[in-house]
């Protein structure tokens, strides 16, 4: 678990963790420069803290990932946001499906906010459905641990839940959505972090090399705008341009 001043959310994100009907061995929280009481609330818990005072790489949320799975020795490797809340078998569904040839799973993921727009969301997300290319989602992510020793960790992208089942499935392992496992966003959802998430996926597609075309389908088809306004303005930066180069290379290596 990633938490950069997560006081609000990530107590209950903690105590679905722990009320797991399958305990887990160990719980990594990695505190990247918080300046609040995430830590204080986290510390409640039995849970190994690591604080990290300074960014090291690009993409900071790639590098809690990285330094947090190192930690453990489980044949298995949970990704949970910590504003996300599981439902009490969550890990038990997933860890039923991990046949030998599975390297990803993940439940369903729905938005939990009081907010209008959050229920607005809510309903919206309904069209994940007629995804063509359903993924499970990176929040509360279930990872085979030899997916991540084959490939040395999360690596330095901008998106390292996807990146990691994208290489999982190079490496022939399958990818799945398990619907009777559930999660929850329980972030209150505002207009301006709504159009930024829509608008940094449409970056972060461009950078790990994914087609426009495919792009504008997904935008239009999940009625996500930004997202394709996001794939085009990375296409014009010169940054991006080089970090979808640097990606390329990461991804052959």
């Amino acid at each position: 678990m990633a938490a950069h001043n997560e006081e609000k959310y990530i107590g209950r994100a903690l105590e679905s963790v722990f009320a797991q009907t399958v305990k887990p061995s160990k719980v990594v929280v990695v505190l990247d420069r918080c300046t609040d009481r995430t830590g204080d609330v986290a510390r409640r818990f039995p849970v190994e803290i690591i604080e990290k005072k300074e960014k090291k790489r690009l993409f900071s949320y790639a590098e809690n990932l990285d330094i947090a799975w190192r930690f453990t020795e489980t044949p298995f490797v949970a990704i949970v946001d910590a504003d996300v809340e599981l439902e009490p078998n969550y890990f038990e569904i997933l860890l039923s499906e991990m046949g030998k040839n599975m390297g990803c799973a993940g439940g369903r993921v729905e938005t939990k906010s009081k907010t209008l727009l959050g229920r607005l969301l809510r309903c919206w997300e309904r069209t994940y459905s007629v995804s063509p290319n359903r993924r499970p989602r990176g929040c509360a992510l279930l990872i085979r641990r030899e997916v991540l020793e084959k490939m040395g960790g999360f690596a330095d992208v901008p998106a390292p839940d996807t990146f990691i089942q994208d290489q999982a499935i190079k490496l022939g392992y399958r990818v799945k959505v398990v619907e009777s496992a559930k999660a929850y966003h329980i972030r209150d959802v505002t207009l301006f972090r709504a159009l930024k998430t829509q608008f940094n996926a449409g970056v972060s597609r461009y950078v790990m090399g994914k087609s426009f075309l495919v792009t504008l389908g997904h935008s239009i088809v999940r009625l996500r705008p930004l997202v394709a306004v996001g794939y085009i303005y990375a296409a014009f930066s010169r940054e991006k341009r080089d970090l979808r180069r640097a990606f390329r290379s990461a991804s052959r290596s």
